[in-house]
Formats: structure tokens, sequence, C-alpha cells
């Protein structure tokens, strides 16, 4: 039987299955325990190894660059389009894969030769050296495909995040460790295997050659998505020189009564003192670079129309082009006047034409193109427009104005994901504007209907608002 038909045959009697199981439990209140408990243990493991299924897949589809399947250049976009994965899901079945398919990576390369010539038997002893250990990752992926078969996605999620700190010079080094983690997974909790794998990456890097700039290349800062109340999570990890400096200027904040007028009794703890600090040097840093470019760095934009500011209450938010939601109280802390920059809109919630007769945007230009869209134009993307660029529908290269008729926002990675040639070079998708509407959506390919960005956060723009209040243009028109 051919690949294919196996294929297609085991997904059908999993979903007939799933579906009999559905039904039994459709109204659990009546089925006895002790009929289904072995059955849905044993469900458990069977499902638990459709993570390295799923691992699998992602690194066949980046094979065969199965991205050109939905119009990208990129694999995380056919995964994450198809499967309805997030973006980090992909991304870290992508790294699975890679660990348990691809080659192991070779060993860094020996440090630059001493003036004097190797001896011959130094040298053939270190090529021994190096061929065994590739022998051995060799061998030890393989026993790690056959173990990540029983692995659950929870245990392959924390090993791929703990190995994530792994050195390039760590010693052993990563085929070793994940080989290792798998073993250890049969008889150590999720919580027991993080703290060792953990112990072992620590021991590994310390045990490898030293490398001072390990520190400063693992520098990263997270922001994380707001909760309900409009919070987020902030993480990161600093090289030592810049912890220094930041606890330096936290510091002083931390005492009773720091950043709060006079007279006023502190309540505060000490976590809420710190943040307030952390608060005070970001409004003194973005004062003084908006005072002495004048263009708007670091600015905080609302996208707003003339009935919100008109409507004001106590529940009053507002979306912003950093993707949080601020109500009343956080306007007042930043100080916001009622009217900072306008931007005026069309019937349709496109805003009204400001010509520029040079390449780059400006900056007016892109609080524009925030009140019309509010985060990417592409479909299903969410990422908020400070972190997007000014794209031309089209090409600057090819007589396109920057004006906002032929202006765009796009992030970083669908805009290197754009065809501007309009060709369908490489299986690639392109922005278009619908000539109905003026809206920006995508094009899969010539001739393909355009998508628009329909997610909750695009919908939350000015321009979106606007035209939800006026009359909607046929579906078909507006995709034409």
């Amino acid at each position: 039987m051919a690949v294919k038909q196996r294929a297609d045959q085991a997904v059908d009697q999993i979903q007939s299955s799933i579906a009999v199981l559905s039904e039994i439990m459709a109204d659990p209140s009546g089925v006895p325990f002790d009929d289904v408990a072995a059955g849905f243990e044993r469900l458990e493991k069977v499902l638990a190894t459709k993570a390295h299924l799923d691992a699998a897949f992602a690194w066949l589809a980046d094979r065969h660059d199965a991205g050109r399947l939905v119009g990208s250049a990129n694999v995380v976009e056919y995964l994450t389009r198809t499967l309805g994965v997030s973006r980090r899901e992909a991304l870290a079945r992508l790294r699975t894969g890679t660990n348990l398919f691809s080659p192991p990576p070779p060993p860094p390369p020996p440090p630059p030769p001493p003036e004097d010539p190797e001896p011959e038997e130094q040298r053939r002893a270190r090529e021994e050296a190096e061929a065994e250990r590739a022998a051995r990752d060799r061998a030890e992926q393989e026993e790690s495909r056959r173990k990540a078969a029983e692995a659950s996605a929870e245990i392959l999620r924390i090993i791929d995040q703990e190995l994530k700190e792994l050195s390039d010079v760590a010693d052993p080094g990563r085929a070793t460790l994940h080989h290792l983690a798998l073993t250890e997974s049969k008889h150590r909790t999720p919580e027991d295997l993080r703290d060792w794998l953990r112990r072992q990456v620590s021991r590994a890097n310390q045990k490898g050659a030293p490398d001072l700039l390990a520190g400063y290349r693992r520098r990263g800062l997270f922001i994380g998505e707001p909760d309900a109340d409009g919070s987020c999570t902030i993480r990161g990890r600093l090289p030592a020189a810049d912890a220094a400096m930041l606890k330096s200027a936290i510091t002083p904040g931390q005492r009773p009564g720091a950043n709060l007028d006079d007279g006023v009794e502190d309540t505060r703890t000490r976590a809420q003192r710190r943040a307030d600090q952390l608060s005070a040097i970001l409004k003194k840093h973005l004062a003084t670079l908006q005072t002495t470019t004048r263009h708007g760095v670091g600015s905080i934009l609302l996208s707003v129309t003339a009935e919100d500011i008109a409507d004001l209450s106590a529940s009053s938010e507002f979306s912003t082009n950093t993707g949080d939601r601020l109500n009343l109280v956080d306007l007042l802390r930043l100080g916001a006047a009622q009217f900072d920059v306008m931007t005026l809109h069309d019937q349709k919630g496109q805003p009204l034409a400001l010509g520029r007769g040079k390449r780059l945007a400006s900056f007016f230009q892109k609080i524009a193109l925030y009140a019309a869209q509010g985060v990417c134009g592409c479909p299903d993307c969410t990422s908020a427009a400070v972190n997007n660029d000014a794209h031309h529908i089209q090409p600057w290269d090819k007589g396109g104005p920057t004006d906002l008729s032929n202006l765009t926002l796009v992030c970083p990675p669908h805009h290197g994901d754009n065809d501007d040639s309009r060709t369908g070079s490489q299986n690639r998708g392109y922005l278009d504007r619908c000539p109905i509407t003026g809206r920006v959506g995508r094009r899969a390919g010539p001739g393909q209907p355009l998508e628009f960005n329909t997610t909750q956060a695009a919908e939350e723009s000015a321009g979106a608002r606007i035209r939800r209040r006026q009359q909607p243009p046929d579906d078909s028109e507006e995709a034409a």
C-alpha cells in the first residue's frame, strides 16, 4: 500500500475512533467511571506520541519548502495557517524536528594552531576524537528518535526550552544531552526533569571552552501579551555589565517614598517601587528623545474616533500602536492631551491623503496608517504597529509613490515574504488594495482574491470601527 493511502487510512481511523469516544462522553454524568478509566489512561499514552509525529511533520514540511503552498517562503507560515498552531508552537516543533532528524552539528572549530606545527601524532589523535564524537552523536540521535516516539509533547517542550541555554562549545553537546534527557524522562516528573536538565546544561557550559561573550550573545528582552487587566509580564536576560547598570538605576527607587509626592504615605511593596522607578526612567528617556529629535521617537499612539472622545466613560479603553489597551487611568499617567495628533478618515475608514515625495514614510504617515489598520495588514497577523514597517504597495523602485494611498503597515516577517514583482515568484503572495473599498489585504498570488486581517486587534482600529458604522459592501466586491 502506498504511503499516502496508509497515512489517509490511519487518520480516518483516528477520526472515527475520536468520534466514538466523543459520543460515549457526550454526557459523562451517565458513564460508569470504571468502564472507561483504563481506556482513557491508555488513550493519554497513545496521544502523547503525537508530539513526535508533529516534530517529524514540521521537519518534513521545512525540507520540502511547504511555505510555497500558502504563498510564502517561510515554512512557519504553512504550519500556522494550515495546522492552526501558534507561531511559538510551530517554531518549537521545528526545533524538536531538527534535534531528532537533522544531522548533528559539527564540533566547534579547534583553536588557532600555535606557531609550531601540530605534531602528526597529536593531529591524528584529535581527528580520531572528532570522528568518535560524530559517530556517538549519530548513534545517540538514532536512539533519541526511538525514545521521542514515546515522549509526551510536554516532555519534548521542556527539553527544547532547556537546551536553548546550551552553549555552542558545551561539553557534552546538544545531541548527547537530548538523548540523556529523553532517557531520564522515563523516571522523572516533568518538573524534576526540567531541574535535572537545567543542571546538566549549566555543567556542560562550564566544562566547555571559556566563552567571554556567552552572556552577551544570550541577551534578550521579552514582553508578553497583555493580560485581561492590561498588564504584561516582562522577562529577559542581560549581560553582567547591563545588569549592573539596571540595578544601579533601579536601586534609588526602592526606598520608601521614592517617586511619590511629599507627604504621601507609601504602602507599595518593594516590587511595586521597582516598577515605578522603571516607569520614571522610561518617561525621562522618552521625553529626552522627543525633545532632541522631534520625530516622535518612542511615541505611544491611540486609535480613537471623535465619538470615542465625546462618549468617554469610566470603562473606556483605547488600542495603541504597541498592542496594549489603555484605560483612562493609564492615559492620565502618560499625560496624554485630548488631541495630540489628529488623523482624518473618509467614510470607509481610510485616512485622507498625506502625499510625500520621498521613499521613507513620515512619522505622521505612520500615524495615519496605524489609525487605519492598528496592526499588520496580513491575514491573521496581530503584530503591533510599533513593530511594523511602512510598505509600498506598488514598489518604490518601480515608480510607487510614498503616499498614503500606496502605503500599508506590515510586520518584518511578512514584509520580507512579499512578492514585489507580483508574478507569483517562489509561490509568494503580495499586499494589494481593494479598488472598491480602499482596504488593504493580501493575495496568495496573481488572480487570487484578497484576504483581509480580521483579528480582534485589527477590528479595534479606528478605521475598522468607522467601516462598521457604514453600510458594508458585498463580500465578493470587497475581495475583488
